[in-house]
């Protein structure tokens, strides 16, 4: 199994990379790696999503790389109220592929300016879950 953050929307989105290099300590090494907000196409997981068969808004879906700071909120937030209209609405979710027959997670409904920290957070460390936010 693995998880998957799906971007999903009734239009084509542009690909965004804001990650920010971030160093940790692993068993006494220093490891770099990328984090923060990535907007890429949804390819490799694309057809273990669909086999969820959840309601996922299309036909547009994006992979998400998504961390729980500030940083990533403000870029997620600018992302979405740039390629949004007002009214407009974008889903965000939050899953795991590989594991068939699961009821469809909790779905959350909200406007962006509703979509604080808290909300990021509820959004990341919940098990799946969807958010639907409307511009």
């Amino acid at each position: 199994m693995s998880h998957v953050i799906v971007l999903a929307a009734d239009k084509e989105l542009p690909l965004q990379d804001c990650q920010k290099p971030h160093t940790t300590e692993y068993r006494g090494f220093s490891v770099t790696c990328q984090g923060g907000f990535k907007v890429e196409e949804l390819v490799y997981y694309r057809q273990a999503v669909e086999d969820l068969g959840y309601p996922i808004k299309g036909p547009f879906r994006y992979e998400l790389s998504l961390e729980a700071d500030g940083e990533t909120l403000r870029n997620l937030r600018a992302y979405l109220e740039e390629n949004f209209s007002q009214g407009e609405t974008a889903e965000l979710w939050s899953v795991w592929v590989g594991d068939f027959g699961k009821k469809c997670p909790p779905c959350f409904r909200g406007r962006l300016e509703e979509f604080d920290m808290d909300a990021l957070e509820q959004f990341l460390s919940a098990e799946e879950n969807c958010f639907r936010i409307t511009m």
